[in-house]
């Protein structure tokens, strides 16, 4: 839904794609100068009537209904954007579109009636600078709306349909390396947090069945209202989309927070957002020692053995990644 959404144009530019298509219009088949002067003036009316509200009521149509997205999507939309000020812009440019088709109508009208050719041109000035007049109040709607979009666009294609893991845990614990190795996406990874910057989505297939596997940022243990953007969309990430969670623990020397840390944010996962929880320990290639029940290695033959066993029922190489 979130990618069928058309470019934007500003006020200037709609303004000027609609009034240059007019002025190509010329109509030969008046052999009375008044006559065909009317008649292309009608025309020209027509066309901007047609290519601006064409344009206008494709932005209403296609900007999706806040009330009718997944929570998933309209709660990352509400983060990033006053969804009062969506809702507005989106009703102003609806109403500008009746506006339009309005006021075509009535210059319509008026050229039939006009007698002469400086009455056809002077109705038809008028109504270029009513038109251009309504164009520009809604510029910064425009602007607003642009802006929504090119963030909506990024937003990754969730589908909640199918069977969903969500891959969490503190930063720099494996989420990426894990998702890369379950799925056919192959995310940024880098020894370091944070290197995961939005929700990034995978999907591997077993059988005829298709997995669907969400790594989310790196979370840390800290209120909502005090995370950044990035561990914001993990958390919502967990709250809205219906899925089991396999939350990582790493326990090697290279691991940059203690058992204690991860411990309690899982807790709070599991307590607060989603129960339906798998822990699983990584890095066990580096790890001293084996303290949960699923211990897997990205970098070892048969590392993920134990968790391929529990997410396909087995662990060869008949599931396509």
């Amino acid at each position: 839904m979130l990618l069928r959404i058309p470019t934007v144009l500003r006020s200037q530019e709609l303004i000027d794609k609609a009034f240059s298509r007019a002025s190509r219009i010329e109509e030969p088949y008046y052999p009375d100068k008044a006559e065909r002067i009317k008649k292309e003036v009608q025309d020209r009316i027509s066309t901007i009537e047609s290519i601006s509200r064409a344009f206008l009521d494709r932005l209403v149509k296609k900007f999706p209904s806040i009330n009718n997205l997944h929570p998933f999507y309209s709660s990352l939309i509400d983060l990033m954007f006053d969804i009062d000020q969506y809702k507005i812009s989106l009703s102003k440019i609806d109403r500008t579109s009746q506006m339009i088709e309005q006021i075509s109508g009535e210059h319509i009208r008026r050229i039939k009636a006009a007698k002469t050719v400086e009455d056809a041109n002077r109705i038809m000035r008028s109504y270029y600078g009513r038109f251009a007049s309504l164009i520009h109040e809604i510029d910064q709607d425009l602007l607003f709306l642009g802006r929504c979009r090119d963030y909506m666009k990024k937003i990754p294609d969730i589908d909640v349909n199918l069977r969903t893991y969500i891959i969490a845990g503190m930063p720099n614990v494996g989420k990426s390396s894990l998702l890369a190795a379950l799925t056919t996406k192959k995310p940024q990874i880098a020894p370091y947090p944070f290197t995961t910057k939005s929700v990034i989505i995978g999907i591997a297939e077993h059988g005829y069945e298709r997995i669907q596997f969400i790594d989310t940022p790196g979370i840390l243990d800290r209120d909502f209202n005090e995370m950044n953007q990035i561990e914001k969309n993990a958390v919502l990430a967990l709250r809205h989309i219906n899925g089991t969670v396999i939350f990582l623990f790493d326990y090697s020397d290279q691991a940059l927070y203690s058992p204690e840390m991860q411990e309690h944010l899982y807790q709070q996962i599991r307590d607060h957002i989603n129960p339906n929880i798998i822990r699983v320990q990584t890095k066990m290639d580096i790890s001293r020692e084996r303290r949960e029940e699923i211990a897997i290695s990205v970098n070892s033959d048969g590392g993920l053995d134990p968790l391929r066993l529990l997410i396909f029922g087995r662990t060869d190489g008949n599931v396509r990644g």
